[in-house]
Order: structure tokens, then sequence, then C-alpha cells
């Protein structure tokens, strides 16, 4: 059981703290609850753009070398990462540093220069950022996947943005953005491991200011998807990537389990159907799997493969074939039982460190306003059982439901024939 508190602060700051036994480090993130989704079409990228620039020096530590110089020294790991819905921060380190992480952490958090010439030069690395993004087919196949479902909408276009936007996005907007979002009532603290020092005073010491404001918004999910949808970028690879999305909805949705062991059944695990059938059977792939992604109003059932071109149909094939079977007969007793076991198990290994119960607490907070046990989460696996599973299926996995994206050699050949086997 996790031992947790919910404390908020006057400002409107959200702070979960849990200390923990059996472990020296700890681990704090600094959670805003801003993306890629909150923006303008003419800024997409920014709130990735401002992530950088929290790196590029404090007014304490003007310059990135003093910043990871500290850090280093203090033998932590720390990043920042940039998504639909969130941007983060965190730094893990042994708990008698935790003073000191925190206050570096919350130095550059609270007091970034976003220099002219620290912009020019982070522009430059964002674009070559890009570059190996679009060059890594793998990626960049499930954020074309993602365009298909939810079209030229904020949820739809890339984090990063596009050439376009970041070669045009100014100092002042940057500003302007940060101002506007980052907000003690958008922010929400995690603190997780051993404590050595008093975290609600640290807290609040430093980030416990300032007045409550309106939280950011977020234009709902365009739902208006009438699929299937396949689209296909032309290019000149050794492999073709493939991703079939289900739209499918939140994790505050009461089948988000059915989903989750349903995922597992189909391409969660190596005894998978997906996996049996495509990989081992035929060697159709190297990689094939799939995954529930959620947002705060919508999701996707991604499954995704990576393989010859030439066998592109034959695998569509078989995933088609996997879903109607599914939809149709009831998953036998033993291979249900393995899909829920597979998942407690992984939910407990997710569970081992500061850095993994942060976020498990982070995650259901930020989406849910609750935090339930792990043995919570466990009984609700549990509660799946075949009937659930194949009428999700026949709820969700629909032709009007399928945004699909394939990134290899394919000409209008090869797409009138996925086109039609999706059909």
């Amino acid at each position: 059981m996790i031992t947790f508190q919910k404390t908020q602060l006057s400002n409107g700051l959200t702070l979960i703290t849990a200390p923990m036994k059996d472990t020296q480090a700890v681990t704090a993130m600094i959670l805003v609850g801003v993306g890629s989704r909150y923006e303008q079409k003419d800024q997409n990228g920014i709130s990735h753009f401002l992530e950088h620039l929290f790196f590029k020096g404090s007014k304490k530590r003007p310059s990135t070398l003093k910043l990871s110089k500290e850090l280093d020294a203090l033998g932590a790991r720390y990043n920042a990462f940039t998504g639909e819905e969130m941007t983060g921060f965190f730094i893990q380190l042994a708990s008698d540093k935790f003073n000191r992480g925190w206050e570096i952490l919350t130095d550059m958090f609270l007091n970034p220069l976003i220099a002219e010439r620290e912009v020019e030069r982070e522009r430059g690395v964002i674009l070559e950022e890009m570059n190996m993004y679009y060059d890594t087919p793998q990626a960049y196949v499930g954020e074309l996947a993602k365009q298909v479902v939810y079209g030229d909408t904020p949820l739809g276009r890339d984090i990063i943005g596009t050439r376009q936007t970041i070669a045009s996005i100014s100092r002042s907007q940057i500003i302007h953005y940060r101002e506007n979002n980052y907000t003690p009532s958008n922010t929400l603290v995690v603190i997780a491991g051993a404590k050595s020092a008093d975290w609600e005073e640290a807290v609040g010491k430093v980030l416990g200011s300032g007045s409550q404001s309106p939280a950011a918004r977020y234009k709902k999910a365009d739902l208006t998807l009438k699929g299937p949808v396949f689209h296909t970028h032309n290019k000149k690879t050794d492999q073709t990537h493939l991703v079939i999305n289900f739209r499918t909805f939140p994790v505050t949705d009461r089948r988000w389990y059915v989903l989750e062991v349903l995922a597992n059944l189909l391409g969660g695990q190596m005894s998978s159907r997906l996996f049996i059938k495509i990989r081992e059977r035929r060697g159709l792939a190297y990689y094939v799997r799939a995954e529930p992604q959620n947002f705060h109003d919508t999701g996707i059932l991604s499954i995704s493969a990576g393989l010859k071109t030439s066998n592109l149909d034959e695998a569509v094939k078989i995933i088609a074939r996997e879903i109607k079977n599914l939809q149709t007969k009831p998953v036998g007793k033993e291979e249900l039982t393995r899909a829920k076991d597979n998942l407690v198990g992984h939910l407990a290994l997710s569970l081992e460190g500061s850095m993994q119960i942060a976020d498990f607490l982070s995650q259901q907070w930020f989406y849910e306003k609750k935090i339930k046990q792990a043995d919570e989460v466990i009984a609700e696996y549990k509660k799946v059982n075949a009937q659930d599973i194949m009428k999700l299926a026949n709820d969700v996995l629909v032709q009007a439901n399928i945004g699909a994206a394939a990134i290899g050699p394919l000409g209008d050949k090869e797409k009138e024939k996925i086109v039609k086997i999706l059909n």
C-alpha cells in the first residue's frame, strides 16, 4: 500500500507526497497542465520549445553548463518532457541531497532566462531534433496515425511543431505563453522516496506564493472520424512501419480496464495473439504490439508493427482476423487469466522505485483527480470477463473508429490493398 498525502496550497498548487521505506532515493516532479493541444496553430510546438529553454540557464545559474555541473555533482537523474496535455520536469537523487536538488530544480523552473541568443540557438537544436524524428519512421508513424484520427486540430498536430512554426515563434511569444500557462493552479508537484527533509515546507516556501488563476483550457477533441481512413507516407526504407488506431475513450471511462486487458491479449506480451501469429509463426515482423493511450476526453488503441513491405497486407489481414475473433469467440479462461496476471505483474514491477511511485500517483491525479491503490487497480483487472472483452471489441474495434498510417516505400497499389482489407 502506498502511503501518500495530498495538500492543496492557498494559491491553487496541488502537492502529493509519498514517503517510502527501503530506499535511499527521492524523486521530485513538477507537472504543468499544458501541452501541444493547448496551442494555437501558428504556435504549434511552443510548449516543447519552452521546455527546452528551462535548461538554458537561470538568473542564478546563467548557462546550461552551470546548471548541469551542479546537478551532475549531485549524482542526479534529471530531465523534462512535453506531451499533448502535460509538461513535466523531474529530478531523482539521493535523499540527503534533496534540499540542494529541489533548490536547483525550482530555480530553473521559476527563473529561466529565456535569453534571445539561447532562443535562436535552441531553434536550431529543435529543427535538428525534428530531422531526427522524421528520420525515425517507428516514432513518426505514431504521430501520423494520430493525425488521421484527430485531423488538423490541436490534438492531431505534432508535439514538436512544424518547421514553419518553429522558425517563426518569437521570444516574446514564448514568455507570454509561459506567463499565461505556468500558474500555481495549473501545477502539480509530486515527491516520493526516502524523506530526510521537510518536503511540504520546501514546496510551500518556493512555490506557495501567487494567487489562484483559471487552469489552462483545451479545445475538445475532434471526434468526427468516419473510418476506416488510411494515410501513407512514401519513404525509401527497408521496413514499412504501420500503426492502426482505433478511437476509444479516456481513462475515466468504466471500460478502461477492459481495454487494457484486451490490448494485452492482442499485443501486450510475447504470448499475445498478434506476437505469436505475426512474428513467431510467420516471421513477418520484428516488433508488433497493441497498447492504449488516453487523453482528457478521448483515447486510442494503437496496433503497431514494423515489417517487410511485401508482408504488409498479410499482416493487416491477420490483425483483422484476430479482431474478428475477439468479436465473435469468447476468450478462453486460461488465456484471459494469463493476460490479467501479466498486467498485475507489470503493475508490481512498475512500483519498485521512487520515480515509478511518483509517476503512478501523478498520472492518476492528473487525469482522474483521485488515486487508487495498487490492490484496487488489481481488483479492476480481475473483474474483467470474456463477455466484457467481446462487447468492447464489438463496440470499439469497428471500421468507423479506424485511423491508420504507414511509412515505407508504398504506392497507390499497396494503399488500395490495405484499405480493402480494413473495409
